[in-house]
C-alpha cells in the first residue's frame, strides 16, 4: 500500500515538474513574442516616420518642380522674345547691310561713269557736234594683219580693241578676209577727207561723208571694212561674204551698222562699222531697231558697261 502511494507522489512530482517547464518555456515564448511584436511596432513606427519624411520631401520636391516649370516656361518665353528679337535686328542689320552694298554699288558706278567718256555714244551724224579738241584717252594700233594692204598704220579705241580683234579673228575663222581700210580720223584728219571728197563730188559729199566734228571716226570706235577683192570699192562690200557675215554677228562683238538702207543721214554704207557695246548691239538686233532710231536717253544706259 505504501509502494503504491510513492509510485503516485513521484507520478505528481514529474507531472509538476513538466507543467512548471511548460508554464517557464511558454512564458519565455510569449516574451520573445513580445519582444517581436515590440520591435515589428518600431519597425512600423520607423517607416511611418520615414514615409512621413519622404512624403514632406516629395511635397516639397513638387513645389520646387512645379516653381521650376514654372520658371522654365517664363525663361523659354523670354528666349522665344529674345529670339524675336535677335532675328528682328538681325533683320534690321541685313537691311542696313544691303542698303550699304547698295551704296557702294551706287558709289562705284557713279565712279565709273564718272571716268568714262561719255562722248562714245552720242549721236555725232548730223546731230551732235565733237570738238576739234577731242581725243579718245587711249588709242592702240591695229595689228597689221587686220589692215588692207596698202594702207597706212590705224589706230582704235585701246579699251575696245579686244572687241574688234575678237571680231576680226571670229570672220578669220570663218574662212573670211576681212580687212579694215580706216579707224580713226583725228578732226583735222576728217577735215581733209572731207575736203578731198568735196572737191572730187561736189556737193553730192555730203550724202556719204561727214563734216569734222560729225564724224564717228573721231571716236576712236569705227572702222570701215572691205576685203581685198573689193578694196575701196566700198558699194560693192554689200555684195560680199564678209558683209552677210556682219549683219549676222558683228552684233556679238558690240559692232552696229551706223549707216543701213534708208537711213536719214547718209547713204547706205556697208563698210561702216561703230563699237557702241556688246549690250546696247545684241539688244539692237534683237528689236531689229537702229542706233539712229533710239532717244539718246535710252542709249545713254548702256555708258555704264561700255567696255564691259
Amino acid at each position: 500500500m505504501k509502494l503504491r502511494s510513492d509510485k503516485t507522489l513521484i507520478a505528481i512530482s514529474i507531472v509538476a515538474i513538466i507543467g512548471i517547464i511548460l508554464a517557464t518555456f511558454f512564458a519565455i515564448q510569449a516574451q520573445m513574442k513580445d519582444r517581436q511584436v515590440d520591435s515589428m511596432m518600431q519597425e512600423r513606427q520607423d517607416l511611418l516616420s520615414k514615409l512621413d519624411r519622404q512624403n514632406t520631401e516629395l511635397s516639397a520636391a513638387s513645389t520646387t518642380i512645379s516653381e521650376l516649370t514654372e520658371d522654365l516656361e517664363d525663361l523659354r518665353d523670354d528666349l522665344e522674345d529674345l529670339a524675336d528679337d535677335y532675328k528682328d535686328e538681325r533683320n534690321r542689320n541685313e537691311e542696313f547691310e544691303d542698303q550699304i552694298r547698295d551704296l557702294a554699288g551706287n558709289l562705284s558706278d557713279l565712279d565709273k561713269l564718272a571716268k568714262i567718256d561719255k562722248e562714245l555714244l552720242q549721236k555725232y551724224s548730223k546731230v551732235y557736234f565733237l570738238n576739234e579738241n577731242y581725243v579718245p584717252s587711249r588709242l592702240e594700233k591695229i595689228e597689221e594683219d587686220y589692215i588692207l594692204t596698202g594702207r597706212k598704220d590705224q589706230y582704235f579705241h585701246g579699251k575696245a580693241m579686244e572687241h574688234l580683234e575678237d571680231m576680226m579673228e571670229a570672220a578669220e575663222d570663218e574662212g573670211l578676209d576681212l580687212k579694215i581700210v580706216s579707224a580713226y580720223r583725228s578732226f583735222d584728219e576728217q577735215t581733209e577727207v572731207k575736203g578731198h571728197h568735196t572737191q572730187v563730188y561736189g556737193s553730192g559729199a555730203n550724202t556719204f561723208s561727214a563734216d569734222q566734228g560729225y564724224s564717228e571716226h573721231q571716236l576712236g570706235t569705227t572702222v570701215d571694212l572691205t576685203n581685198p577683192t573689193v578694196g575701196g570699192a566700198y558699194n560693192s562690200f554689200a555684195q560680199t561674204e564678209e558683209y552677210q557675215w556682219l549683219l549676222d554677228n558683228a552684233h556679238k562683238y558690240g559692232f552696229i551698222l551706223s549707216y543701213p538702207e534708208n537711213n536719214d543721214f547718209y547713204i547706205f554704207e556697208p563698210w561702216h562699222w561703230r563699237f557702241v557695246s556688246t549690250d546696247l548691239a545684241r539688244d539692237l538686233d534683237r528689236k531689229n531697231e537702229t542706233f539712229y532710231e533710239m532717244e539718246q536717253r535710252e542709249i545713254d544706259q548702256y555708258l555704264l558697261e561700255f567696255f564691259d
